[in-house]
Formats: C-alpha cells, structure tokens, sequence
C-alpha cells in the first residue's frame, strides 16, 4: 500500500497527518520502516540478513561440549562395567548396549552439529 511512500522532509510538518498514517502501516505491516535518507522520509523494507553459519572451530567447540555432557558419562560407566570382576555375562551384555547408546549418541551429535561443507 505504502510501499514506494516519500515524501521531502520539508513538507513533513505539513503532512503530518499522512506520515502517521504511513508510520502506523509500517508498525502493523512489520516488513517497512520509515527512513531518513537526508531529503526525503520514505519507506524502506526491513532487510533481515541470513545468519551467518557457524565456523568449523565454533562447530568443533559445540560437539565438544555435547560429548561432555552426553556421552563422557556413558563411557565412563563403560568403564566402571569394565572394571567389574568377575565379568558376568549381564555385565557384557549392558556394557554391549551402553556402547550402542553411545554409538547413536555421537553419531546425533555430528548430524546435530554438521561441519561446514566447504571445510571438509
């Protein structure tokens, strides 16, 4: 509606009535803002820019905090079952799961935290 909207700032205090009708459409649209380009008021679409994807060391720091916090405690506990003597059949089975739980673990980790295409 209000798209290509301009008006001279020196006609502002005349059109006062107009540049709050245009403010007003702005606020409710949420895609336009009002801009002073030195000369004129006029409307302007807000540009969100992409987001800027992670770098491959920021990429390696979050994997490194998930192993942390999701698997460190799996293989820990792996180890414990490991230490177990005597070894029971019931022991080797949980430690067998525990190593699958922490395979799927990393493996949802790397899918979670991808690294950059061109860095690999």
């Amino acid at each position: 509606m209000y798209e290509n909207w301009k008006i001279l700032k020196t006609e502002a205090d005349e059109k006062a009535d107009e540049y709050s009708q245009v403010a007003e459409w702005c606020n409710e649209n949420g895609q336009y803002t009002i801009e002073d380009d030195g000369t004129y008021y006029k409307v302007v679409e807000i540009v969100i820019p992409e987001p800027i994807p992670p770098t491959d060391e920021e990429i390696r720091k979050m994997r490194e905090r998930a192993y942390a916090a999701e698997v460190d405690g799996i293989t820990a506990h792996i180890q414990r079952l490991r230490d177990t003597s005597p070894m029971t059949a019931e022991v080797e089975t949980e430690i067998a799961e525990l190593i699958a739980e922490r395979d799927t673990k990393v493996a949802e980790i790397r899918e979670r935290y991808p690294y950059n295409e061109e860095g690999k």
